[in-house]
């Protein structure tokens, strides 16, 4: 399951995408980025339980995702398989909800370890389903978005582990991840038709990571100084933002 959310997030599949439904992809897209959000903000509290921003971003997020889940199944009704993921999407989140709302602990912390990754793993099945044909060639927009969506895999993986979970599958997810994000950072870095407003998005995302993979590496060292688990809170939030401004650049250009 979790290398097929990562392959996913390295290849734009298009095999389900024969009679998409007008209006819809952004909305699919950003589920599955949404899930790891969720997630992570509900580890974060676990760690820092009086922290009100922790609690605002998994609110924030949480709302988006029911508002665009609605929408969704209210637009693929007409599409027997869309129609399934969504209804199917629906049941899990009923579950993700319940477990994220309330108080975080690590028993909470190792369900949501398991429960995320078949969330993210429907919602980005449903996505491809909707996704326009684009034959083999990566859609820049794309690629941000999936930059964003590892941000937050990779954050909420680093602070399940920071929380005390001894799990033998985080630790490979992460390195998995890491290598994940630096080939599609390296795709968009590499486009010749990158103006210099978005080289300078691009350098902003690279100094962010920085910092984020130092945290990363000190982990692998059994360092858990608070700092570090700051600096990738910190550094994954900016790295989404970026991510996502990027997404809406590339989105923008390629309607013009």
């Amino acid at each position: 399951m979790r290398q097929l959310i990562l392959l996913t997030l390295l290849c734009s599949l298009t095999t389900f995408a024969a009679e998409p439904a007008p209006g819809l992809q952004d909305d699919a897209a950003g589920q599955a980025l949404l899930s790891e959000r969720i997630a992570r903000a509900y580890v974060w509290r676990g760690l820092e339980a009086e922290n009100a921003e922790a609690r605002r971003q998994q609110q924030a997020a949480t709302a988006q995702f029911e508002r665009k889940l609605a929408k969704l199944r209210a637009g693929s009704q007409e599409h027997a398989e869309l129609a399934d993921d969504y209804a199917l999407l629906a049941q899990l989140w009923a579950d993700y909800q319940t477990l994220t709302q309330a108080p975080a602990t690590r028993e909470g912390a190792a369900r949501l370890a398991e429960l995320s990754e078949e969330l993210a793993w429907i919602a980005r099945k449903a996505s491809d389903r909707l996704a326009q044909p684009t034959g083999n060639k990566p859609q820049p927009n794309r690629i941000a978005g999936d930059i964003a969506t590892l941000s937050q895999r990779l954050a909420k993986t680093y602070l399940l582990q920071a929380y005390g979970l001894k799990v033998a599958f985080l630790q490979r997810d992460l390195i998995e991840s890491r290598a994940a994000f630096l080939q599609l950072s390296q795709q968009l870095k590499a486009r010749p038709d990158n103006t210099p407003a978005l080289k300078a998005k691009l350098a902003l995302m690279d100094s962010q990571w920085f910092f984020f993979q130092q945290a990363i590496d000190e982990l692998a060292k059994r360092n858990t100084d608070p700092q570090l688990r700051r600096n990738v809170i910190t550094t994954s939030d900016r790295i989404y933002e970026v991510a996502l401004d990027l997404a809406a650049h590339y989105q923008r250009r390629g309607q013009d």
